[in-house]
């Protein structure tokens, strides 16, 4: 026997007798405590608790369909928030390497315009050194005639001074009309700082340095030196032996061309009278020398 609740009003209130000879019989139990007693295959309660019955399974069915849409809508949220996040991530990092980068291009243009203004400034102090080298060794304001030749003509002595005497004596024998010879070309610090010396021992970029090429044509420089000694037999006469070596540098061609040698000697009880004496015989030798020719 099933004894089952009948919410149906419609069922008859009590049924009086349940004999075992009835079974199987359903037993409905009404709202108002009714039992309702009916045939198992034809009773109209029955029915109606059948269907009620499938009102609730469907109701389940519903409800679990709602619970599962709901946590897939759930697992759905929470997927995107996931997602979302990571974007939100990703974007971030994007945003970093892209603030890095902008940070990193403005640095580096910096230093790029730091790098250029060094450079400048440097260049500028070149430019500046060059002009105060160029004003310590060379005479200004010493303008070139088109067509003569242009020779600059510089001595010095055994002490490394510049001797002005036989610069002038040079350029009185190499003097000619289609020769400009210029004597004062060069200031004392030329010969006194060693370029003198560099340029006679084959330095090849000072011509250059002093941009000689846009003033000369030819070069002339002569080197003197002087030794002593004594005679004792001669009272101890003192005997100055005096050698000028002199060499022509074509600027042209930024070479030596040429090169003369000169050898006298002077006697004297003092090594200054001895000099002396030395020196004015080789003011004559150079005065009627026929071997001395300029480059062309």
């Amino acid at each position: 026997m099933v004894i089952e609740a009948c919410p149906d009003k419609s069922c008859p209130t009590i049924i009086a007798h349940l004999s075992p000879s009835s079974f199987p019989q359903v037993l409905f139990l009404a709202p108002a405590g009714n039992i309702c007693k009916l045939p198992h295959a034809t009773s109209k309660c029955h029915v109606r608790t059948f269907e009620k019955w499938k009102a609730w399974v469907f109701i389940g069915s519903l409800v679990a369909v709602a619970a599962i849409i709901n946590s897939t809508q759930q697992h759905r949220q929470g997927e995107k928030i996931a997602q979302e996040h990571v974007l939100a991530v990703q974007q971030n990092e994007q945003k970093a390497r892209t603030e890095r980068g902008v940070a990193e291009a403005v640095a580096a243009q910096r230093a790029a315009e730091e790098r250029k203004a060094e450079e400048q400034h440097r260049a500028e102090e070149a430019t500046a050194e060059h002009a105060r080298f160029l004003a310590r060794h060379l005479n200004k304001g010493l303008a070139r005639k088109p067509g003569i030749q242009r020779v600059a003509v510089v001595a010095s002595s055994e002490d490394r001074e510049e001797n002005s005497v036989v610069s002038a004596a040079l350029t009185e024998h190499l003097k000619t009309e289609a020769v400009e010879i210029v004597p004062s070309l060069f200031r004392p610090e030329f010969v006194s700082d060693g370029l003198f010396d560099d340029v006679l021992a084959g330095a090849n970029d000072i011509p250059t340095k002093l941009e000689l090429t846009n003033i000369l044509d030819v070069l002339v420089l002569a080197r003197q030196d002087v030794k002593y000694s004594k005679n004792p037999s001669l009272e101890n006469v003192i005997t100055a032996n005096m050698r000028l070596e002199v060499a022509a540098f074509s600027i042209t061609a930024n070479m030596k061309d040429q090169t003369w040698r000169f050898e006298v000697k002077g006697a004297g009880f003092t090594p200054t009278a001895a000099r002396s004496l030395a020196e004015e015989r080789l003011l004559k030798q150079i005065a009627k020398d026929t071997k001395m020719s300029l480059p062309h």
